[in-house]
This record gives C-alpha cells, structure tokens and sequence, in this order.
C-alpha cells in the first residue's frame, strides 16, 4: 500500500482497519468499540499529513467531519489551524472506518 493521502487510500486503509477490528473482536459491537480505539493514524497525529488529508476527500466529506468535529467540541476559538485540521482529520478517518465496519458488518449477516 501506498503512503499517498488521498480519498482511495483513505478507504483502503479504512476497510483494513475494520476487517481487523472484526476479525478481533468477539461481537460486532465489541468491533465498533475497536474501531473507535483505531483511528489515531499517522494521518490524524501528524499536522501536515492532517492538512493534505483535510484537502484530499471530497466536500461532503470534509464537511461532515467538521460538523462531527464542532458537535463534539472538539474544535473552539482557541484551537490553531493545525490542531482544527488534526481534529477534523480524526472525524474524517473516524467516519471511514465505521462506514466501512458498518457495510462489513452488513455482509457477515447476509452471509
């Protein structure tokens, strides 16, 4: 796998996180509570990696994770541009990987 920040990776790497989560948990709620624990990729800590991340997804996306990052205050008028883009990019991940445990999830019960 690539290190390039973009939207596709993001999903690929996204999906990985949630087969593991599944994969190691004993339910499927034990694997939403995993994939909350598995989201502090080098593309949430690092600020630079934030921003490109920040710039990589498509709008709705983006805006979705800022909303998610507001409602949960995890955003203020004190908080620096790097630390919003930091926080906006832990939304945007947070997303993607319960997104993708959500249809996996969907597909081991049809199954």
């Amino acid at each position: 796998m690539t290190d390039t920040i973009n939207y596709a990776n993001l999903m690929e790497r996204a999906e990985n996180a949630a087969r593991e989560c599944l994969e190691s948990a004993d339910s499927i709620d034990g694997a939403f509570d995993l994939a909350a624990e598995s989201c502090d990729w080098d593309w949430v800590i690092y600020y630079g990696m934030s921003m490109e991340l920040c710039q990589s997804v498509p709008g709705e996306i983006l805006d979705n994770a800022e909303f998610m990052a507001s409602d949960c205050a995890m955003v203020n008028i004190d908080t620096t541009l790097y630390e919003h883009a930091a926080a906006v990019a832990f939304c945007i991940v947070h997303n993607a990987v319960f997104s993708s445990l959500e249809y996996l999830a969907t597909q081991t019960a049809e199954a």
